[in-house]
């Protein structure tokens, strides 16, 4: 409703505790979710409406005036989620609104619409995968949140089904990978069911980034194809949100804030709409496997889409005690590249790291001689941009680099890129494994008894998901300074949190010298939310009183 006083507040893309008041001029009428061009502390910007007909407080003497922006309103449900994000994630939602809206000076683009859709028709679906259709449509209906365990092919057609039968209600839809290099090779096999489907990445120019902002503020059901930016687009009746691979590490925004996790974000999201979320994964992460176990998601387990595929273990030190190792080749693992190039089939090598591939292309071409000859050469960092099912032989040489992160979930993570990679084989093709550690549990198999085998192992230590973290991190040049900060950073964070919070620290970052962590470890009880609130205001004062802004910031759930 517009508004009948002069004064409103807005919210400005800065952390800010507050949020501003200001004036409006004569004869200007403004909504909630309005832009509005602001000045702040001798700087302009682009604000957001928040509320109107508002009277400030009387300790408040000068108020500027605030002036119309010609940029497209905000929604209710844009403004919804962007609160319910920076609670969860302890920032401000100034700092939620800047990291929607990160470029705020350009008026709407002249390119054309696209067209409404045409009739669509679902994929064709298996007897097994029609079955696992029917029982996540069963647990959407029941209001809950849907983990489905299936092979990444079977999750793809079990998407678009689900996808077509909401535009079909007029709705449009999130599809959610996490990496641009996916969403590129989907992209072309959606579009065979869903012609009109919207690409969206960060790597796309400004101008398409806000054609695809219009196309979703006209209200006309599309599904969206996206990285985890999609998730500020401003969707106007948004459906269903689908997370792809839900365990991957790259759904989760590292800096600046929000620090989100693109999985818990899109189930924030869709609640803001009243849409439906379905998670898939082939190995999902604990947290989605316990909040499965526990009631809180409804699982739906498809295993009778798995390829067969097989795993092959090289012990490296017992092949160099043999002489069984060329370079950085076992004698095993080019007899196996040998017969899958010579039947005609493509070979993917995971060397170590990126400055590994000379070496590994050096040492090819004294074996193969020049050119790739269908080898395909990665690392553990960049393999997820490679097909799935496309390779007779894929190859890890230096297994142990997966396995060499020191953290409570090192082992699950390297049981799912493992997985990952054997999904890049052909059915009946073969992922070789070269490692000094092959009786390492991380080379099981991906089931359910190794499942309940992690989860007690965090149970036990008291990991998520049976807590939840919160991560401090402080960052200064100035040794002795960091230093004495973090530690009465963490005698007030000890001073106030409740018994049974765990804090732990202050200790190094790994691999910054200017960087002290403080890990807080809070029960999954009803004094969550409250401690979280805690942590926040504690750290927020502590930065006013020490006058040390900027030097802090908070990580809910880090990975």
């Amino acid at each position: 409703m517009p508004n009948s006083t002069p004064f409103i507040q807005v919210i400005v893309p800065l952390r800010l505790e507050w949020e501003p008041y200001y004036r409006l001029e004569e004869g200007v009428t403004a909504a909630v979710g309005d832009r509005m061009t602001v000045i702040l502390s001798g700087r302009r910007y682009t604000a957001v409406v928040s509320a109107v007909n508002v009277t400030p407080p009387p300790d408040i003497t000068k108020i500027l005036t605030a002036r119309p922006a010609p940029l497209p309103g905000i929604s209710p449900e844009e403004i919804s989620f962007m609160r319910e994000l920076a609670g969860y994630y302890l920032c401000t939602v100034g700092e939620v609104y800047k990291a929607a809206y990160p470029s705020l000076t350009h008026h709407q683009s002249k390119l054309p619409l696209p067209e409404e859709l045409a009739p669509l028709d679902a994929p064709a679906l298996s007897p097994a995968r029609k079955t696992a259709l029917e029982e996540v449509q069963k647990g959407l209906a029941g209001g809950k949140t849907v983990l489905l365990e299936a092979a990444p092919a079977a999750g793809t057609e079990l998407f678009l089904s689900l996808a077509v039968d909401c535009l079909r209600k007029g709705k449009s839809a999130l599809y959610l990978v996490p990496e641009i290099g996916s969403s590129s090779q989907l992209e072309a096999h959606i579009r065979e069911t869903i012609p009109s489907a919207i690409l969206y990445h960060s790597g796309l120019s400004p101008a398409k980034r806000k054609l695809v902002a219009e196309i979703l503020r006209t209200g006309n059901p599309h599904l969206v194809l996206g990285t985890r930016s999609s998730l500020f687009l401003p969707f106007r009746n948004l459906g269903l949100v689908m997370v792809a691979d839900e365990q991957d590490t790259s759904y989760k925004q590292d800096s600046p804030a929000p620090r989100y996790h693109a999985r818990e974000a899109s189930i924030l999201l869709a609640r803001a709409h009243g849409a439906q979320v379905v998670l898939a994964s082939a190995t999902p992460s604990l947290e989605s496997v316990y909040n499965a176990d526990t009631g809180l998601f409804a699982g739906v387990c498809l295993k009778e889409d798995f390829p067969t595929r097989r795993t092959e273990l090289v012990n490296t030190a017992a092949e160099i005690r043999k002489n069984g190792m060329s370079g950085s080749f076992s004698l095993k693992l080019l007899t196996e590249l040998h017969s899958c190039l010579d039947a005609g089939q493509k070979a993917l090598l995971v060397c170590r790291s990126k400055a590994a591939i000379p070496d590994c292309t050096a040492e090819l071409e004294e074996i193969f001689g020049p050119g790739n000859h269908g080898i395909e050469l990665t690392t553990p960092a960049t393999f997820k941009l490679q097909p799935l099912g496309i390779f007779g032989l894929v190859g890890v040489l230096h297994a142990d680099f997966i396995l060499a992160r020191e953290d409570f979930r090192c082992d699950e993570r390297a049981m799912q890129a493992l997985s990952q990679l054997q999904a890049r084989c052909i059915p009946g093709g073969l992922l070789m494994i070269q490692t000094f550690e092959p009786g390492h549990p991380a080379f099981g198999s991906w089931n359910r008894e190794t499942v309940d085998r992690l989860l007690a192992e965090r149970r036990q230590f008291g990991y998520p998901p049976y807590t939840r973290l919160v991560q401090v991190v402080i960052r200064d040049s100035a040794e002795k300074r960091l230093q004495f900060m973090s530690r009465e950073l963490v005698r007030a964070l000890q001073g106030v949190l409740p018994a049974g919070v765990g804090v732990i620290g202050p200790y190094p970052a790994s691999d910054e010298t200017d960087v002290r962590l403080i890990r807080i470890t809070l029960p999954r009880n009803k004094s969550l939310l409250p401690s979280k609130r805690l942590i926040y205001s504690t750290v927020s004062s502590f930065e006013k009183d020490q006058k040390y802004l900027t030097h802090i910031h908070l990580d809910v759930d880090p990975l």
